[in-house]
């Protein structure tokens, strides 16, 4: 029996060892954009397969670029050993390409249609081209342009060639731009493409004023940075990489040398750029991570890891080059780890990429297929829910595509989607709507007619006045008399007794219960939160101590300026001047869960007048209170903010000392209670 229960023992081992290989292998999670732009987690995107360190008996010394010549070889500059080598995709070596008179540190390379290999050498100064045997065919070396500038210096990094022949080289320190050569003739400066632009503030233009032109180039931002690596696409776009952590990042450089991209995920330390024939762009950056883009520039994987010393596949440390093939295989090169790194996409990222394609391709319902089964595979992942919304929008299956969109937070798509669907509903349901208008009309004319004659309805009129005259809802109805004569409103809360502390409490738990609703139960579309998320208690305490915090504040000041306002007046007429707010709030809270994004515009009319409205009804009871002119009431509002921003600072300053006291005297207690425990 011992026997037995040992055997069932180590077979359960094996089956638990077995059941998580898979995810043991893998070094990396990966991330994608998730509903409210946040990353998250998802299948794995792309696996790694193999790492290429030996090339038949050849291995790499520092290599900075690698490149997919059109013969689908690999063409790697391999910097440290001062050659070119050419291997198939499969790490077999096809041939070395080495030139000891002129080859001194070749760091890019790049191949053209015929198969002539440009390498760029930064210590040479020069882009050589060799032809596929090897033999060296043409030097370029530095323009003699006068538009280049005798002192621009011309370190060729890494050079591309677009379809007609023409050469984008990055030369290194150069922060003109990319320069552009002509193949014609003895090869034409074309110009700088694509130049940095520095930041310009208030103490970049005093240094530029003071300092010198030397001083100026040791200061990060006064001159613009060069681009360090770049690639083309089918297209001719040329994508430039920049050693900074912003916008500039990466650039997709058109014609004009403008960047088509916009600035939301490209704010990363990129190190190097591919992109495939369908556009979509990959990046490695400092922290060994790879990003993959959308042809529209949307964040679609993030994966890898940095190599902390175990070489695992998949980990990355310096990334010098990378490469896509027409499978979505990619082949990054480690200048580190002097190796190439292949990874391959699983079967959900092939689904994907099928997806998209046929999407892109017009193909709308064959599109359907691939996203119900990603969508299978990850009811989340946002890009499917998207996809398959945009191919049932354009067959006419509005209400799916709808919750489609709303599933993947395509807030446009859901727009379009709904318009469609309250178009035809109105179109089926127009005559009944009339006849309902025209029904609910003469059954009003009617009742008017009867009680013209009966009176039935006057025991109504009279409870209604019954109501109006108890104190409570007196007081409380009087804060509407603030929209129509703002003085008469203000001279009843100071003289009249018109209104109180309980019915100024009343107005702004009115108020807080509509600006609630508005926030979390608005549209779809016009929603400023994310859907799930309820946070009342800091919306309550938020609403009420910033209230607070002004009245006290606005009547410290109009204390010490001769106000005539009792702190009583403030409090009740603040409370009082949002009266134009819950007369819109219920207005525009309907009007979001109706209305698309082809509408706004009367949300935004409803926000102009409500805000608007309120903020002359802030400095009408101000003065009309304290008896001051407006300009004197203008005065008194800056003093106001002032002061609000003063206190917070002073808040703030209190709560860091209290709570670095707090810190001190636990930090002593427990000292002691170690001591004592050490000690006993």
């Amino acid at each position: 029996m011992k026997r037995r229960i040992a055997v069932l023992l180590l077979l359960m081992t094996a089956l638990a060892a077995c059941a998580y290989p898979a995810q043991a292998q893998m070094p990396y999670r990966t991330f994608t954009l998730g509903v409210n732009q946040e990353l998250v987690e998802t299948q794995t995107a792309y696996e790694p397969v193999r790492s290429m360190t030996r090339f038949g008996e050849l291995t790499l010394k520092d290599p900075q670029d690698l490149r997919m010549g059109p013969d689908g070889n690999l063409y790697i500059a391999d910097t440290g050993n001062k050659r070119i080598l050419v291997v198939s995709r499969e790490g077999e070596l096809i041939r070395e390409i080495k030139d000891k008179k002129n080859f001194k540190t070749p760091s890019g390379v790049n191949v053209d249609a015929d198969g002539n290999i440009y390498v760029a050498d930064e210590s040479a100064r020069a882009v050589l081209v060799y032809s596929r045997e090897g033999e060296l065919i043409r030097t370029w070396s530095k323009p003699t342009h006068p538009l280049f500038g005798e002192t621009a210096p011309y370190k060729p990094r890494k050079v591309v060639i677009d379809k007609r022949g023409n050469l984008y080289i990055c030369s290194k320190g150069n922060t003109n731009g990319i320069v552009q050569i002509s193949p014609a003739g003895e090869g034409e400066f074309l110009g700088y493409y694509g130049a940095n632009t520095s930041s310009v503030t208030l103490l970049t233009a005093i240094r530029k004023a003071v300092f010198t032109d030397q001083q100026l180039s040791s200061i990060a931002g006064i001159v613009p940075i060069s681009v360090e690596n770049l690639c083309i696409d089918e297209k001719g776009m040329v994508y430039a990489v920049s050693q900074t952590n912003d916008e500039r990042s990466l650039r997709r450089l058109n014609v004009a040398g403008r960047n088509t991209l916009t600035p939301d995920y490209w704010t990363e330390l990129t190190s190097a750029v591919a992109v495939t024939a369908q556009g979509s762009v990959f990046t490695a950056n400092a922290n060994g991570r790879i990003v993959e883009y959308t042809s529209e520039g949307d964040m679609l994987f993030v994966f890898g890891a940095f190599d902390r010393g175990d070489q695992r596949v998949g980990t990355f440390k310096s990334v010098t080059g990378m490469v896509v093939d027409e499978a979505y295989r990619l082949y990054v090169l480690d200048s580190v780890l002097c190796s190439i790194q292949v990874l391959e996409p699983t079967e959900f990222t092939s689904l994907v990429h099928e997806a998209f394609a046929l999407f892109q391709d017009g193909k709308y319902a064959a599109s359907k297929a691939p996203w119900a089964e990603v969508q299978r595979m990850n009811s989340l992942f946002t890009y499917a829910n998207t996809g398959m919304g945009e191919a049932l929008y354009r067959e006419g299956e509005y209400e799916e595509a709808l919750q489609n969109f709303r599933n993947s937070g395509s807030r446009q798509g859901y727009s379009d989607a709904y318009w469609e669907l309250r178009s035809n509903w109105l179109h089926t349901n127009v005559g009944t709507i009339l006849i309902a208008l025209a029904a609910l009309i003469a059954v009003v004319q009617v009742i008017k007619a009867v009680n013209k004659r009966t009176g039935f309805l006057k025991p109504l009129g009279r409870a209604k006045e019954r109501i109006g005259n108890v104190r409570i809802v007196s007081r409380t109805g009087w804060a509407f008399r603030m929209l129509t004569n703002p003085y008469d409103c203000c001279y009843g809360i100071k003289h009249e007794g018109r209104a109180g502390y309980v019915s100024a409490a009343v107005i702004l738990l009115i108020y807080f219960i509509l600006f609630v609703i508005s926030k979390y139960f608005s549209g779809f579309l016009f929603k400023t939160v994310q859907e799930g998320q309820l946070e009342v208690l800091n919306d309550f305490l938020t609403f009420f101590g910033a209230w607070l915090l002004l009245v006290i504040c606005c009547y410290l000041v109009c204390t010490i300026k001769d106000g005539e306002a009792r702190f009583r007046d403030l409090f009740i007429g603040s409370a009082y001047i949002l009266a134009p707010m819950i007369v819109f709030l219920p207005i525009r809270i309907l009007l979001t869960n109706v209305l698309t994004y082809n509408e706004a515009f009367f949300i935004t009319l409803i926000d102009v007048i409500s805000y608007g409205w309120t903020g002359l009804l802030i400095l009408l009871m101000i003065m009309y209170l304290n008896d001051y002119s407006f300009r004197r009431t203008l005065s008194i509002v800056v003093l106001t903010l002032f002061t609000v921003l003063v206190t917070v600072a002073l808040l703030f300053v209190i709560y860091v000392l209290i709570n670095q006291l707090v810190n001190f005297i636990s930090g002593i207690y427990g000292e002691v209670v170690y001591r004592f425990v050490r000690r006993t």
